[in-house]
């Protein structure tokens, strides 16, 4: 009695983890496992690994470029900004040389006159008190300028306490430690320093000019006390937009390269398949062009091996046809019964030996078209077939998918496999399912299995061994070689192993785009 079981899905079994010992791993095997993490992260295709590594390189030489760069702007800024800093340093220290020179009561006079005429970024007070500044954090900048004005300022006021730092205008303090510079008029020199809406950092130089008095002078530093050499906005716009065409064009002309590749893996799995030749043109890269004369040629050759073999195999039908039948009625004519029935068995031994020879070549060689093919409906009618010769066969169905072949083709494969696992082990266990990409069909029967290590040597030609011969006298042992062919046709696999708990598994693999 056939039974069909259908199932759509099932829960998939976890993997026990697999303890190993601590102790120290060597570097070697630390870099095998860093190597095989890395091989693991690669695109399988060409194409993918050639925009990896065109990315890579694109992104390297980037970085290269942008670590030059960055270097040599800082380089040129920094001595750029040490010079602005002398020059400034000089100028402060002939304020501070010149306000020390004056009397007292002329000081103030020459602060308001100067606060009065405008048009410059100083602010300059005589203090009673020392001002504390709310130092802003320190950059490799500000060191250049703080450092510059310390170094020349020390060098002409080697006897001065002089303080120099840097905060910020919204922090600043003027005159005491109680009034900011936010809180005065402009007249009193808020368009000095404060740059709206930009928050500019303002350097603040205190030198005591005698007992009780501190000149403070505060100034806005150039841009180069900021020091930034990032791109500008609409620049880094304009670079990411041509790194991108620049990306797009690789990608196309990746595609371009490796097109011919894809090509010759197609031609190469259908002539796999059919046997027919898919000619290649000779054009391209001399690479490619040699390549594809090369496979050309090798498809010539195969396909006239191909037609020499039927040719010699209808040459062998035709030839033993007549010479048989001779010795056939010479046997008849033979006295002695146990010489005649040795010489009979013989001839129908030879004739059984060509017939099924031919009949593989046939079965190998079908030719059709290919069509999409259900192998549940497939299975169900070899099923039904066995079923009304009474023969045991349970078929079990999870998710599976339509695969483009040929139809009679897959069935012979089929029907040799079903018809062994009947016929060398009593029944036949079909399920059917998916498994990596493709279906996977699984014969098991309850026979006693193959001797050990034999799972390969059983598809020779003509290879039976004992439990085969007594099961089945008729065999040719071309069955398993024929469903081996035929199933590679359509870009599967067979493969054969003694199950666990006894008889013999066959597992049967056809893609899903065959």
């Amino acid at each position: 009695m056939t039974e069909f079981v259908d199932v759509h899905a099932e829960a998939a079994s976890g993997q026990g983890g697999v303890s190993k010992p601590a102790g120290h791993k060597s570097t070697r095997t630390g870099w095998r496992r860093l190597a095989s993490q890395g091989r693991a992260l690669l695109p399988d295709s060409l194409p993918g690994r050639f925009f990896m590594f065109m990315l890579l390189l694109v992104f390297a030489s980037q970085l290269m470029i942008s670590v030059v760069w960055n270097y040599q702007t800082r380089t040129t800024q920094e001595k750029a900004l040490e010079n602005v800093v002398f020059n400034m340093a000089m100028r402060v220290s002939s304020t501070i040389e010149y306000f020390d020179s004056l009397p007292n009561r002329y000081r103030h006079i020459i602060l308001d006159q100067l606060r009065d005429m405008g048009g410059t970024r100083y602010f300059v007070t005589l203090n009673r008190d020392f001002i504390e500044i709310d130092e802003l954090a320190r950059t490799r900048s500000k060191d250049i300028v703080i450092n510059g004005f310390q170094d020349t300022l020390d060098a002409f006021h080697a006897n001065g306490d002089i303080s120099i730092a840097f905060s910020a205008p919204e922090t600043l303090r003027v005159f005491n430690n109680d009034t900011y510079l936010m809180e005065l008029t402009e007249s009193w020199g808020q368009h000095a320093l404060i740059v709206e809406p930009l928050s500019l950092p303002i350097l603040v130089i205190q030198v005591p000019v005698s007992n009780n008095e501190w000149l403070y002078l505060a100034t806005l530093m150039p841009d180069y006390a900021i020091m930034s050499s990032s791109l500008p906005v609409d620049l880094q716009l304009i670079y990411l937009f041509a790194l991108t065409v620049l990306l797009l064009f690789g990608s196309w002309m990746i595609y371009v390269l490796t097109r011919p590749v894809k090509q010759l893996s197609k031609a190469a799995e259908n002539f796999g398949r059919s046997f027919e030749p898919v000619y290649l043109p000779e054009k391209g890269a001399i690479e490619f062009k040699t390549t594809a004369g090369a496979f050309n040629r090798m498809q010539r050759n195969i396909q006239h091996f191909l037609n020499d073999r039927k040719q010699l195999f209808s040459g062998i039908s035709h030839d033993l046809k007549t010479p048989l039948t001779r010795l056939r009625l010479r046997a008849e004519m033979l006295d002695d019964d146990d010489e005649r029935q040795g010489f009979v068995e013989d001839i129908d031994h030879l004739d059984m030996m060509v017939r099924s020879a031919l009949q593989m070549v046939r079965d190998t060689d079908i030719h059709e078209n290919p069509e999409p093919v259900d192998l549940k409906q497939v299975l169900e009618n070899i099923a039904r077939a066995g079923q009304s010769v009474g023969q045991k066969i349970s078929l079990k169905y999870h998710e599976h998918e339509l695969v483009t072949g040929k139809p009679l083709a897959l069935r012979r494969c089929l029907e040799n496999l079903i018809d062994n696992a009947v016929v060398y082990g009593g029944n036949a266990d079909v399920s059917l399912s998916i498994e990596e990409g493709q279906n996977l069909i699984v014969i098991r029967d309850k026979g006693p299995g193959l001797p050990e290590g034999m799972e390969e040597e059983v598809f020779q030609p003509y290879r039976r061994f004992e439990h085969g011969q007594a099961c089945n006298p008729g065999g040719n042992g071309l069955g398993l070689i024929t469903a081996r062919h035929l199933a590679g046709t359509h870009g599967g696999d067979l493969s054969l192993r003694n199950h666990p708990e006894g008889g013999l598994e066959v597992t049967l693999t056809i893609p899903f785009d065959s």
